[in-house]
């Protein structure tokens, strides 16, 4: 078992967070839930079930809890450090309004 002091040390490592975003991702946790109806459903679920309990278990180590189990906290500060380090889109050069079409002449 991972003590207290280590989940939340490794909580404040924003690769651990970008990290365990994927693993949610991949979890399928933000996934609808399998109906069980073959036994493939029955995979997704138990992937599912254990990206939760992760994210439980790290979010004990928060410094406040919200009741019913939710792992709230950990997901808004793994959603913010994902937003954060998302790179941002490079502007889209702007064409000229008076050069011809087959003109490479751009705004400066």
């Amino acid at each position: 078992m991972i003590e207290r002091d280590d989940k939340l040390a490794l909580l404040k490592l924003p690769a651990f967070q970008r990290f365990l975003f994927d693993l949610i991702q991949r979890a399928g946790i933000f996934e609808a839930t399998a109906n069980g109806t073959d036994g493939r459903n029955l995979f997704f679920e138990g992937r599912r079930s254990l990206g939760l309990e992760i994210l439980r278990d790290l979010d004990e180590a928060q410094p406040a809890q919200l009741a019913g189990g939710i792992p709230v906290l950990t997901l808004i500060q793994l959603l913010r450090e994902v937003a954060q380090s998302t790179p941002k889109e490079k502007p889209v050069a702007r064409r000229h309004p008076h050069a011809e079409l087959d003109d490479e002449a751009e705004l400066a």
